[in-house]
């Protein structure tokens, strides 16, 4: 009767133990759950952030490119503010295709494509000067991403400084009717360019505003402001 009392003694301290043990790694899944949660939204955050920071300084360098094309030649803007904005850009695009990823894992890839293709890079549109629309960038309009719309901004931009040229020309030649038409050319593909720059800056605060509203949609906090 001692022997029966004591194997039920240690079967309900194994019972009690397993009991305990598994209260204790299920406490654990949940605990690791919630951070791996926390850590991914903390990297979320910071790709947001850091996306942030890489659209303004896209802008303020096309900004910057977009005023100095302004009464300057295709010689003068291409060995000043071009060549300035070139060696920006250099950097700037490897930046944003690293973020490509980032964006990818935390907001999805068709987030990530609104910020670059990263598949059609290397696709060039503005060598093609024959075409009708030399700046235009490829794919459809559902392909349109930020960088792209920078490299439009870029190749207007020099377009401007090449009907300059004209103008001077044609200044030279004192041929009163080719010079109008050259100021007339100019003159619109300068307000292009600035009207370019301004979607830029409302396409990023869009593209912005879209991060944030995602940032809520997993999770994240929002200071509440109270009447």
């Amino acid at each position: 009767m001692a022997d029966l009392s004591w194997s039920q003694t240690l079967s309900v301290s194994l019972l009690t133990a397993a009991i305990t043990l598994a209260g204790t790694s299920c406490q654990q899944a949940h605990q690791d759950e919630r951070a791996d949660k926390v850590r991914f939204l903390d990297g979320a955050q910071a790709t947001a952030q850091e996306t942030s920071g890489l659209v303004d300084n896209g802008y303020n360098a096309l900004a910057k490119l977009v005023k100095g094309m302004d009464q300057k030649g295709w010689e003068e803007f291409s060995k000043g503010p071009l060549d300035e904005y070139v060696e920006f850009r250099r950097g700037w695009r490897q930046q944003l295709i690293a973020e490509h990823f980032k964006l990818s894992r935390y907001f999805g890839k068709n987030t990530a494509n609104d910020l670059i293709h990263i598949d059609e890079i290397d696709i060039r549109p503005t060598d093609n000067l024959a075409s009708t629309n030399p700046c235009s960038p490829p794919g459809e309009l559902d392909d349109f991403d930020i960088e792209k719309l920078a490299s439009e901004i870029e190749c207007y931009a020099s377009f401007v400084t090449k009907r300059q040229d004209a103008i001077n020309e044609r200044t030279k030649e004192n041929n009163t009717d080719e010079f109008f038409e050259a100021l007339r050319l100019k003159l619109s593909l300068q307000n292009q360019t600035k009207d370019l720059l301004q979607h830029y800056d409302k396409s990023s605060v869009t593209y912005l505003r879209g991060l944030d509203s995602k940032l809520t949609e997993l999770g994240v906090s929002q200071v509440t402001i109270l009447n």
